[in-house]
């Protein structure tokens, strides 16, 4: 189980405890530890979350403890006095200052305060057993009754935690003490604390001390394998050594601090020195040229290992002030050009390094081109001019889009040819001195205007013809027609009636003033036919006849006709000429439509009059129902108008009507002799009467 508990704590390197007087019975204590970061420590122990703090008399009882918290660790950088050396990266280590104020009332003899912790790295070469040695941070606060209030010197830097073999270190170790009390240095050994099976004493034990046990051929004055030896000088605190052997090494230093002659305190620093072999690793490296055509400012990347310092020459033949001593510093040319640019690096030392590299320097190609105004679909090719920072002898692609063709041209200038209306992705790619960048931007294509209309195009005189305007263009167009007979319209959508016969061609013309600026026209021969109307005529040479001789004959005297259609009396007749004969006086009307081959139409009438009259009256009939003369019904022909009335012996009206065609059926009259009174009036001024008698039998 020791071994174990051993084995989880194996990364102390090495602390000091000083105090600072805060007042009153107040002192502020800070205890600084170091720690192993590297594979030295093994299980990567880190720090405690607490360090105690333990307080003791002067006789070393124990008075209480208190507690200061983990403040955080920062990594102590590994810093070598050669600048042509470099450590292995093998080294680490850590630190962590622990501060606490505590309170300490006179006491006589004044006390001490320490810490303890277990346990070291076991690759420490210069003790006998290092795995099981840990240590006691301790300092001493004296009695304020004899010497007042004091604090404790602190050491001002921390040595270089690496040492190269066979290199003479020389360090500035000294401390400061707030009081202004006499300082003194010397090597001392460091104390022991702790152990594996308790690497935390909690309290910690009281003085005095156990120092470590130094291994074989180390001691206090041998501390380590140099040559010559390690040494401080008391009076400046300047630490000296030239390590012979490589290996981790536990130093101590110790310096006390005197007032009046007497002895204060002692403030005694626990560290370790790991000597190493290092290597020189100056390496000058400047990365190549990554971007190009940038412009003449340049920025340079230095890849250099090892430096410390540098030196740079840019290789500007037309600057006296082209260097640098920068890190990676950045340089604007003043032309265009290829330099050789020189990185020195530690320059002076002998273990310097140089390097090279070639920058051409040249502008952005920054290639652009500007889009012509909305281009008309098929109206030829399409001048496009790349500009920009290049030479002429750069290459330059044009990607006209799937809407060109060819899609792919080359050179600064070139004639497009756009296959496709719309809206056209144009990119134009230009390399030149091994750079390439490139310009999208959009050519605009409209198609031209299209002009395109219909019609009724054929009729007869007069035709009024509407004509349907179904133009299309991507922009507003006005419109320009030729209507064939010396008649224009700018209407989207004329009317007009032509009033002489022929074949007139019509012509549509459309016109943009945006987008396809463009005039485009449209000529429909014969598209509108106008046809001559046949005229209507008709005659007969007896528009008046007697109605006892009825017979008329219509004559054609039409002209263009191919067709005829008569209408007279209820009756038609489709041939020119015909004969009617009239079944009744009156004044009848002949109309006559006329139709010629390409259906044009004529119509005309004539009026025939039949005149005269008819009146016959039967002088008796026998109503007995035998169906044979059972009606007295007179024959009447030629009555425009017509009265009728029949009257008994006695004079009293039996009948009466206004219908020529209608008779007296003498229904429950007596056998006798009945009279009749007749009036009519002809088709003309004629008036006639008659009067008769009437025998009813039966």
């Amino acid at each position: 189980m020791l071994r174990a508990s051993a084995a989880l704590a194996t990364h102390i390197l090495g602390g000091e405890l000083w105090y600072v007087h805060q007042g009153g019975d107040s002192y502020l204590f800070t205890l600084k530890l170091y720690r192993d970061c590297g594979p030295g420590n093994a299980n990567g122990t880190g720090f405690d979350a607490q360090a105690e703090l333990g307080v003791f008399d002067a006789s070393g009882t124990y008075l209480f403890s208190e507690m200061a918290a983990f403040p955080g660790a920062t990594t102590v950088p590994v810093v070598l006095n050669n600048p042509c050396l470099t450590a292995p990266p093998t080294i680490c280590v850590e630190e962590a200052a622990y501060s606490i104020v505590i309170d300490l009332p006179p006491m006589p003899g004044g006390y001490v305060v320490s810490y303890q912790r277990c346990c070291r790295t076991p690759t420490i070469l210069n003790l006998a057993t290092p795995g099981d040695e840990g240590l006691t941070c301790t300092v001493a606060v004296p009695d304020v009754g004899q010497t007042g209030a004091n604090s404790s010197p602190a050491f001002n830097a921390y040595p270089p935690i690496a040492l190269c073999v066979g290199q003479h270190m020389s360090f500035d170790h000294s401390a400061t003490d707030p009081d202004g009390d006499v300082l003194v240095y010397e090597l001392c050994t460091p104390f022991t604390g702790g152990a594996p099976g308790n690497p935390a004493p909690s309290p910690p034990t009281g003085p005095p001390y156990t120092p470590v046990l130094w291994g074989p051929g180390y001691s206090q004055a041998y501390q380590m394998d140099a040559n010559p030896a390690l040494a401080i000088d008391p009076v400046s605190g300047l630490l000296t050594v030239t390590p012979s052997q490589a290996g981790s090494y536990v130093v101590g230093v110790c310096v006390k601090e005197y007032r009046a002659g007497v002895l204060l305190s002692e403030v005694r620093r626990d560290l370790r020195f790991d000597a190493v072999p290092c290597m020189v690793t100056i390496l000058s490296s400047i990365q190549q040229q990554q971007t190009f055509c940038d412009g003449y400012q340049v920025a340079m990347v230095n890849q250099s290992l090892g430096g410390s310092s540098y030196l740079w020459d840019f290789g500007d033949p037309n600057s006296s002030t082209d260097t640098s001593a920068l890190f990676a510093p950045s340089y604007t040319y003043s032309d265009t050009g290829t330099f050789n640019v020189m990185l020195v690096v530690n320059p002076g030392w002998p273990c310097a390094d140089t390097s090279y590299a070639s920058f051409q320097v040249h502008p952005p190609l920054d290639p652009v081109f500007v889009p012509p105004p909305i281009q008309c679909l098929g109206a030829g090719a399409v001048p496009l001019l790349a500009t920009g920072n290049f030479t002429p002898q750069a290459t330059v692609a044009w990607d006209l889009g799937p809407g060109a063709a060819p899609q792919q041209m080359a050179g600064p200038s070139i004639g497009a040819t756009f296959v496709q209306p719309g809206q056209q992705v144009v990119t134009v790619t230009v390399s030149d001195h091994g750079c390439a960048d490139s310009y999208t931007d959009t050519v605009q294509v409209f198609p031209p205007p299209v002009p395109l209309f219909t019609t009724d195009t054929m009729g007869c005189l007069p035709l009024e013809v509407r004509f349907d305007n179904q133009s299309t263009a991507w922009t507003p167009m006005r419109y320009a027609w030729d209507l064939g007979d010396g008649t224009a319209s700018a209407d989207l959508f004329p009317v007009h009636t032509y009033t002489t016969e022929g074949q007139f061609d019509v012509r549509l013309t459309v016109m943009t003033d945006s987008g396809c600026i463009d005039t485009v026209s449209l000529l429909r021969p014969a598209a509108v036919r106008v046809w001559e109307q046949p005229v209507a005529g008709l005659y007969t040479s007896t528009p008046v006849v007697d109605v006892l001789d009825p017979v008329v004959t219509v004559h054609d005297a039409s002209t263009g006709a191919d067709s005829w259609l008569y209408t007279v009396a209820g009756s038609t007749y489709t041939t020119p000429e015909f004969t009617i004969a009239f079944a009744d006086a009156g004044a009848y009307e002949v109309v006559q439509v006329v139709t010629s081959g390409l259906g044009c139409r004529d119509t005309a009438s004539i009026r025939v009059t039949v005149t005269g009259s008819l009146f016959h009256a039967p002088t008796a009939f026998t109503p007995d129902g035998d169906g044979l003369n059972d009606q007295w019904l007179p024959v009447v022909i030629g009555a425009r108008a017509y009265d009728l009335a029949i009257y008994d012996r006695w004079g009293t009206q039996v009948f009466h009507t206004l219908d020529p065609h209608a008779g007296w059926d003498g229904a429950a009259m007596p056998v006798g002799v009945y009279t009749y009174k007749a009036w009519l009036a002809e088709h003309g001024p004629e008036r006639r009467a008659f009067v008769g008698s009437i025998t009813l039998v039966r």
